[in-house]
């Protein structure tokens, strides 16, 4: 987008002070003027796309990463200075902990309390109480647990006034997974696809796919993660697509104004992210080969743009690209009508 914006900028700056008008009187065409633009745009397409392969999943790799030491600062000073003797912490991973006595190396508690806070879920209503309770693990060995003895869970129902009460007699909590839950969903962990490099990808796909025939669950992961394969390298194609559109919309009639080609470089923009989203919703439920859905809406829209600077470059720039009378063979029929 900022490369077809760039583009815009320019040949609009052209056509607006007469320069192009001067390049073509002297035998400067539009399409050979095109080929430094789409050489730039092959340029960034090769930039885009080992962005997208290798860099993308490298940020994502340290966002997790970053989140975790976010979760080994936090959690840790929750158990170091929040959690005391007597006081009700109401900020623990959006529960309510309370414990009557806390020990001085903050792993074990008497008479604790624990229920959901303000900001509760669905399902969540419960208390539960228990005469003694402690903390194992750690967050760099991943495995950071909160067990409870000898306790009793109360329960109800929000749509009516049945209760029930649980005895147990050993319960344990996960209090790292509920913290990575609550900052990336329930479906995100640091084995996400997503974070894998091309070859990871690769051959993350090809165990995936062994998996596709268990479940529909299985099928459309398989589906997902074989497209943002090709994806990541069919999409920034876009470069070298939206730049010959910038280059047809920068050249106007300057009785229509400036503004008109800004509003049609949007509507390219949004038509050409429905267009694309469009088969990336076909790919992943599996009506579409990812191959084609990835690089089907660029190749598509090259073409069309392929056309537009066919038009552009050999009709005056007063006259309308798409306007029937200017299509070849199309314009036999309308001549005759």
């Amino acid at each position: 987008m900022a490369y077809l914006f760039g583009v815009l900028l320019g040949f609009s700056r052209l056509s607006a002070d007469g320069e192009f008008t001067a390049l073509l009187a002297s035998g400067y065409s539009l399409a050979r003027a095109s080929v430094p633009i789409l050489a730039v745009g092959a340029l960034l397409y090769v930039i885009a796309a080992f962005c997208a392969l290798n860099l993308e999943p490298w940020g994502r790799r340290e966002l997790i990463d970053f989140y975790h030491r976010k979760a080994e600062t936090e959690l840790d000073n929750i158990l170091k200075y929040k959690l005391q003797s007597g006081v009700f912490l109401d900020d623990f991973l959006g529960f309510v902990l309370y414990a009557e006595t806390v020990s001085a190396d903050r792993t074990h508690f008497d008479h604790v309390m624990l229920a959901p806070g303000r900001n509760r879920r669905k399902g969540q209503n419960f208390t539960l109480f228990a005469p003694a309770g402690a903390i194992s693990g750690s967050v760099e060995t991943g495995d950071l647990k909160m067990s409870f003895d000898y306790g009793t869970i109360y329960s109800s129902r929000t749509d009516g006034d049945q209760a029930a009460v649980m005895k147990f007699k050993h319960m344990e909590i996960d209090i790292l997974r509920i913290f990575q839950e609550q900052i990336f969903g329930s479906g995100d962990n640091s084995g996400d696809y997503r974070s894998f490099g091309p070859v990871g990808l690769w051959n993350y796909i090809d165990k995936a796919k062994e998996k596709a025939g268990n479940s529909r669950k299985d099928a459309l992961h398989y589906y997902k993660a074989r497209f943002l394969f090709h994806q990541r390298a069919g999409l920034p194609f876009a470069a070298v697509t939206f730049a010959m559109f910038a280059m047809v919309l920068g050249i106007q009639d300057q009785r229509k104004g400036r503004s008109s080609a800004y509003i049609g470089a949007i509507f390219a923009i949004i038509g050409g992210y429905v267009f694309m989203m469009g088969f990336k919703w076909l790919a992943e439920r599996g009506s579409l080969s990812a191959p084609l859905a990835a690089w089907a809406p660029n190749l598509l829209l090259f073409l069309f743009g392929a056309f537009l600077l066919y038009q552009k470059n050999r009709l005056p720039s007063s006259e309308p690209t798409l306007d029937p009378r200017n299509i070849p063979f199309v314009n036999r029929f309308v001549s005759k009508v």
